[in-house]
């Protein structure tokens, strides 16, 4: 009878293991389209996991954390500290599961890590200017081979966009109108949020504005280009947000015409370009410097145009990789490309900069790389008290300070 039911049990456990392998691969086949389809789904507020909505301020505050299953601790940390202040309203997140290929961290070795790297280090005949430079800083084997987790490092530089169609798909769904805000960043980093309402609070967020809490740029003398550093975060005004949710025709260039249900949260009136922005989106397109007309279809914005940009190719299948199908390219790269190149946002006011094309990234607090860091961009690991902003904050850290900071400004916080 002990080994009848031993069988009994093991055959249930393999039964519901199978199913669960099944329900994830259905998840992950779905993509893009799927998502879409099911824009006309009714959806209540966020959950617990998803998001929050715990404020009704005339100010408020999105937050996208790029975060691991593995590592969900840093995200309770998050949302139960500075996430708790009344800016805050939504705490999404993007995880594996958000992901086109859930199982890519299981799928892959540190071979596909190798030949990732090397394809994506080779530079061929006609790459443009920027993608050129960009190939010959993509990650080195050696580099990857000291990251603790490098299959888990190189599946997660699609998941900002993962998260994003999260989000664009959140705002559709409920109808909930734009923040003045939406703010990415890595599942250990921190904002002050109550600095981060006084900074930003008496700006007009309609306009254009996205700027990175640490901005990486590239030597002029080399190529025109800046980039967030990833793990400083992002920040989006409603300006931009609706840039990104824009929807683009471009006859002669997207094939078929793009299938999307718009339910009002967006609206169809700041959807609409003009004709002079229209032909400048098309002409960007069309010049493909890095390989994203191919993913482009008629009616998408550049949200969905990002999210099959990242996730239609999979590292698994590197060795299937052609020249004109693959993805090399940083998750920071990404956001750097389309928001300098697709006027996402204004150009930058700095004067040095005034004539410098494609500067529309801002740094936060005049945060920097260069040939070194300056500001919150030496805020890496050494988190010190009243910061703005800090990277790899430890959940101890975020629960003192967000303890300390309640003491001073009890009414800011739930």
């Amino acid at each position: 009878m002990g080994l009848k039911r031993v069988a009994c049990v093991f055959a249930t456990f393999m039964i519901f293991s199978i199913f669960a392998t099944w329900e994830l691969h259905r998840r992950a086949s779905s993509e893009l389209d799927g998502y879409i389809r099911n824009l006309n789904k009714s959806n209540d507020a966020p959950h617990d996991h998803t998001g929050a909505v715990i404020s009704s301020s005339s100010f408020t505050v999105d937050i996208l954390s790029v975060a691991s299953v593995n590592q969900q601790y840093l995200l309770h940390a998050q949302q139960t500290t500075f996430a708790t202040h009344k800016s805050v309203r939504n705490f999404f997140n993007a995880t594996e599961t958000d992901d086109a290929d859930p199982f890519c961290h299981a799928n892959i070795t540190f071979q596909h890590v190798d030949s990732v790297s090397k394809f994506c280090r080779k530079r061929h005949h006609g790459m443009s200017p920027v993608l050129r430079y960009l190939s010959g800083q993509y990650a080195r084997t050696p580099w990857l081979g000291k990251k603790k987790n490098p299959t888990g490092w190189l599946c997660a530089q699609v998941r900002p966009y993962s998260g994003l169609m999260k989000v664009q798909l959140h705002y559709q769904r409920t109808g909930q109108e734009l923040p003045d805000y939406l703010l990415i960043f890595d599942d250990d980093t921190y904002y002050n949020m109550e600095k981060f309402q006084m900074n930003f609070a008496s700006f007009d967020s309609s306009i254009e504005k996205v700027y990175a809490g640490c901005l990486v740029r590239a030597p002029l003398h080399m190529v025109n280009f800046t980039f967030p550093f990833g793990g400083f975060g992002s920040i989006l005004s409603k300006g931009a947000l609706v840039r990104l949710f824009r929807r683009h025709q471009c006859p002669g260039l997207g094939g078929g015409n793009y299938i999307y249900i718009n339910d009002g949260s967006i609206n169809d009136k700041e959807s609409l370009l003009t004709e002079d922005s229209s032909a400048d989106f098309c002409s960007r397109l069309e010049q493909d410097n890095v390989g994203e007309l191919k993913y482009f279809t008629n009616g998408m914005n550049l949200v969905e145009l990002m999210y099959k940009y990242t996730n239609t190719e999979k590292y698994r299948d590197v060795n299937k990789w052609t020249r004109d199908s693959h993805f090399c390219m940083h998750s920071d790269w990404v956001l750097g490309y389309f928001v300098n190149y697709y006027n996402v946002s204004t150009h930058v006011t700095e004067p040095k900069f005034k004539n410098v094309p494609h500067a529309r990234f801002e740094s936060y607090k005049k945060s920097e790389i260069y040939s070194r860091g300056t500001g919150f961009c030496r805020n890496d690991a050494r988190c010190e008290k009243d910061t703005d902003i800090c990277h790899r904050a430890t959940p101890e850290w975020m629960e003192m300070e967000t303890a300390r900071l309640k003491l001073m400004a009890p009414d800011s916080f739930q």
